[in-house]
């Protein structure tokens, strides 16, 4: 299969008046980031007006990534800004878990390469991380392959289409880009992907695989024997990213079901990025048949304190 390598994207026009640059309220008359300027050098700094998370180490990742978000898009929001605010989020989110899982006792991480048992759910994703999968998938794959992808993207999202995400969970339900046991966008797997992490596969399989395991399981509510800490990073990062992108540029940043907001992203008018970009709501379709919310996979039941120095 050729690939073509970096294909070069066209230009994307730049959104077409500016956004005001204090935070504005949320749907529930909330803000959560405000604006510092230095009146001598005219500098700005984005910083939480309160905490939104319990651990202070969150709160300063949230801030920092909201920052990123105000850098980078300040001179004026664009695809391709949020493309590359997408990507910046990737690699932190992965070297932050990186970091705190090299922290564990060896042997403790279950994962390896080729262990697909979190590959069969619903995966929440923001909208530069679809706009950031779609763009790697356009730019490095061949027609034919990209064309095949598509493929795939629309059948899986026939199959899930009015699925709530506990129906999801299930080995019928690959995601669409598992293939043969592996990711195949890996270089740009979700943030919630990067922070997944087990201390027991074994767990995994069956919670996945049995019926009655699974049952109990959903109907529980808990999620298996995890570091938090990973997992704590991926959501402090999340929560920057959306809060930036949401109160400083009035972008739609509700969360989206991952295949259905890449067969949109593979299947829709190329001018659905930029109508994004404009802040109008063109993702709504991808919300999910539970409206983006989370997978439901509950709150690891073995929350191990790395940052705390804990040993399983």
């Amino acid at each position: 299969m050729k690939q073509r390598s970096s294909k070069a994207r066209p230009a994307r026009p730049k959104a077409g008046n500016k956004r005001r640059r204090d935070a504005h309220k949320d749907a529930e008359g909330r803000v959560h980031l405000t604006v510092h300027r230095d009146p001598a050098s005219g500098n700005e700094r984005v910083a939480l007006r309160s905490p939104v998370f319990q651990e202070a180490w969150q709160n300063d990742v949230a801030a920092a990534t909201a920052n990123t978000a105000y850098a980078v898009l300040r001179g004026e929001p664009s695809v391709d800004g949020a493309i590359e605010l997408a990507r910046n989020a990737m690699a932190a989110t992965s070297r932050l878990a990186a970091g705190l899982l090299a922290r564990a006792p060896g042997g403790a991480v279950a994962c390896r390469a080729g262990c697909d048992h979190c590959c069969y759910q619903s995966v929440g994703v923001t909208p530069p991380e679809a706009l950031a999968i779609a763009d790697h998938l356009k730019t490095t794959l061949s027609d034919a392959a990209l064309a095949r992808v598509t493929r795939r993207v629309s059948e899986c999202r026939d199959r899930t289409r009015d699925l709530p995400s506990a129906e999801r969970f299930s080995p019928d339900h690959p995601c669409p880009f598992l293939e043969s046991g592996r990711c195949s966008i890996y270089e740009v797997r979700p943030l919630s992907c990067r922070g997944m992490n087990s201390l027991d596969a074994g767990e995994c399989a069956t919670r996945l695989r049995d019926p009655d395991a699974r049952a109990a399981f959903l109907a529980r509510g808990l999620g298996g024997r995890s570091f938090m800490e990973p997992i704590r990073a991926f959501q402090a990062i999340s929560a920057g990213l959306q809060l930036g992108l949401s109160e400083l540029f009035r972008l739609d940043m509700r969360p989206l079901d991952l295949t259905a907001a890449m067969h949109l992203l593979l299947t829709g008018p190329e001018s659905l990025a930029d109508a994004w970009i404009r802040g109008e709501r063109p993702f709504e379709p991808a919300r999910g048949a539970d409206q983006g919310k989370d997978p439901g996979l509950g709150a690891p039941i073995e929350a191990l304190g790395l940052a705390r120095g804990r040993d399983p």
